[in-house]
């Protein structure tokens, strides 16, 4: 296989879900020849987050323990130990995806259980020196403030950012990278690419959320690691620079978010 003269890592992606099953493989070489060279798949629960270091054994996909709002109802009292225990034993790079989601919360006892495990991850990835992956929806203000009243440290990145100018330069005082995917490149973001173009490339983070958030030109509903290398080119025109550079800026921002990364 001849290598790419670019080299692009997915900083969320979900490759270990069943709908890659039946051609996972072939889905994952076809990246590697258009210059994707690692994916960081995140934990959305203690069951799935149980297979992940053998599926992640021997390639160049790393992996994160979380506990995810989404999954709310499968997240039982003994998954804390279990998660304490994982961070410790296995070799994580962060703890995620977890979070706050106002869409999710259609009850005030809702929005009380994601703040009980947000608050509880939290301070297990402080305990262990880790960062976070962190899924937030309508809630930037609250969870940034929180984390704030923390003083966390270790930083981590904001998946799938789609939140103000303002709002994003909160997350970056706290040590953030802001993850950038397919919603970027739909047309009526303008918002959102605005925001972009407005913030540090070393602030900003490639990822596809895989199978998820289809990027506008993606002709199959599943969405592919396949699709990063096109997106970064839309984002490296959108930041006025050249597909090289960008890639160097993600090398370096990837080690300073996820430090595990760097071996």
């Amino acid at each position: 296989m001849n290598e790419h003269p670019l080299h692009w890592f997915d900083s969320h992606c979900h490759f270990d879900f069943p709908v890659f099953d039946p051609d996972r493989e072939q889905v994952w070489q076809q990246a590697q020849q258009a210059g994707v060279r690692g994916l960081l798949i995140p934990g959305i629960s203690r069951e799935q987050g149980q297979r992940l270091p053998a599926f992640c054994h021997n390639r160049p996909w790393f992996y994160a323990f979380g506990l995810h709002p989404y999954f709310l109802d499968q997240h039982q009292p003994q998954d804390e130990d279990w998660l304490a225990a994982a961070l410790q034993r296995d070799a994580p790079v962060a703890v995620g995806e977890i979070g706050l989601d106002r869409v999710l919360a259609d009850t005030g006892e809702r929005l009380q259980q994601q703040w009980h495990w947000f608050r509880l991850q939290v301070a297990l990835a402080d305990d262990a020196g880790l960062p976070l992956i962190l899924h937030i929806r309508g809630m930037h203000d609250e969870a940034a403030s929180f984390l704030r009243r923390q003083r966390f440290t270790a930083g981590g990145m904001v998946h799938a950012f789609s939140g103000s100018e303002q709002q994003a330069k909160a997350w970056l005082d706290l040590g953030f990278a802001l993850g950038v995917g397919g919603a970027m490149t739909h047309p009526r973001a303008t918002r959102l690419r605005r925001t972009l173009a407005a913030l540090p490339v070393e602030s900003l983070l490639l990822e596809t959320d895989s199978p998820d958030m289809a990027p506008a030109f993606w002709a199959e509903s599943r969405n592919s690691p396949l699709a990063l290398p096109v997106t970064a080119v839309m984002l490296a025109a959108l930041k006025g620079l050249d597909p090289a550079q960008l890639a160097s800026a993600q090398a370096v921002t990837l080690r300073q978010t996820f430090p595990r990364l760097s071996g």
